[in-house]
């Protein structure tokens, strides 16, 4: 069984914005052979001086979000994967544009001790921090990517549109929801499976998308990275894997080195599982596998907490070791995370008549409808593909 979250990157979120009255609205489009047309707000995109410590903050509270989605998204006897810091960025974008109450069971869902744009403020950093960290590393590809989907015709606060752009990099594509509703969904599909390189395809199901819709938020990432230690396919073998019920199939298992032979890793043993840490290209980025000991896996997982991941984090050191790891390929999603979210407090956004999000065009007509996730990760002998 493979039960992954990531505190850092590769999802896909996407929230859906729906209005309580029908509107209808012709769509304006400058160019007859584009599907969509854009509005931008003209405030770029800035390079925040943001304190060690907010971040910090900020990163404590994804990891903390992490666990407590992944406790409601986990399944008897069912893979995992999924990115708690990108469920987080769409959230964030929502919650820009959310008021009073509902502003604040949406920062509470996600765990945030930041207070104001402080949040925000973070939230761009650790964003460009991970670019940052990919692009001064060969082999490593990685596209973050913010966008909306508005309906056109209707009456944005500009201010909103304004604080999108200043810390999500976020600009707005305007369709016809009111009147192609299923061209409008295909359209984003579409978008989303050219910024994920086609490993994430029909992300929004069949009536996702309904005239009734106002705002579509997206939040994508493309991530494509080799290992600073590759390992050679001649050792890779079919070998035994026991699965949770004990029983034993068949994989593929890659090995860092030759039999009897050890190579140098990050280790550390902890309470009921080893912990090992496979860097990538340029050693600023790295995946780091808890593997739980025989009978251990549900007392680990029990046990998992920020404090716990950052206890692992930081008890890693060089070790001689023999290093195998499963060759796998994996795809998660749709998912829809509207329950987890409600169950962690993010009650009053998706419900019409006590939702306030009249941050994002002043009525009191929107509430969400729902968060949908996808995800996708391949691990092989030259490295990682993750997109969402």
């Amino acid at each position: 069984m493979i039960r992954v979250f990531l505190a850092s990157n590769v999802l896909l979120a996407m929230l859906i914005v729906g209005c309580g009255r029908d509107f209808v609205n012709p769509v304006t489009n400058d160019e007859p052979d584009q599907q969509f047309s854009v509005a931008k707000s003209e405030v770029a995109r800035e390079n925040f001086s943001v304190s060690n410590e907010n971040i910090s903050k900020q990163a404590e509270s994804v990891n903390r979000f992490a666990i407590a989605m992944y406790n409601q998204l986990k399944k008897e006897g069912k893979n995992l994967f999924l990115s708690p810091y990108s469920i987080t960025a769409a959230l964030a974008m929502t919650a820009a544009g959310a008021c009073g109450t509902t502003r604040q069971q949406i920062l509470d869902a996600l765990q945030v001790d930041l207070d104001g744009v402080a949040f925000d403020e973070a939230i761009n950093a650790i964003d460009q921090s991970i670019i940052n960290h990919a692009s001064a590393a060969e082999g490593i590809t990685l596209n973050i990517v913010n966008s909306t989907w508005m309906r056109s015709g209707w009456d944005f606060k500009f201010g909103y549109l304004d604080h999108l752009a200043k810390y999500y990099g976020a600009g707005v594509n305007l369709l016809d929801f009111a009147g192609k509703p299923e061209e409008c969904r295909l359209i984003i599909n579409a978008w989303v499976a050219g910024q994920t390189n086609d490993k994430i395809l029909n992300l929004l199901p069949e009536n996702s998308i309904t005239p009734t819709t106002v705002v579509v938020l997206t939040n994508a990432i493309y991530f494509l990275a080799d290992w600073l230690y590759a390992f050679n396919p001649e050792y890779t073998g079919s070998k035994d894997f026991t699965l949770l019920d004990k029983s034993i199939v068949r994989v593929p298992l890659m090995s860092l080195n030759k039999p009897d032979s050890t190579v140098k890793m990050r280790y550390a043993r902890g309470n009921g599982f080893r912990a090992l840490d496979f860097p990538y290209k340029g050693e600023r980025i790295t995946m780091t596998v808890l593997l739980p000991d025989v009978d251990s896996f549900a007392s680990v997982e029990n046990a998992l907490s920020a404090a716990m991941l950052m206890q692992v984090f930081t008890s890693l050191q060089p070790k001689d070791l023999e290093v195998s790891l499963p060759k796998f390929k994996f795809a998660y999603g749709t998912e829809k995370l509207k329950t987890a979210l409600m169950t962690l407090g993010m009650v009053d956004a998706f419900v019409l008549d006590k939702a306030d999000l009249s941050g994002i065009d002043g009525s009191k007509l929107l509430y969400v409808d729902n968060v949908y996730h996808k995800a996708f990760i391949s691990v092989d002998e030259k490295g990682t593909e993750a997109a969402a």
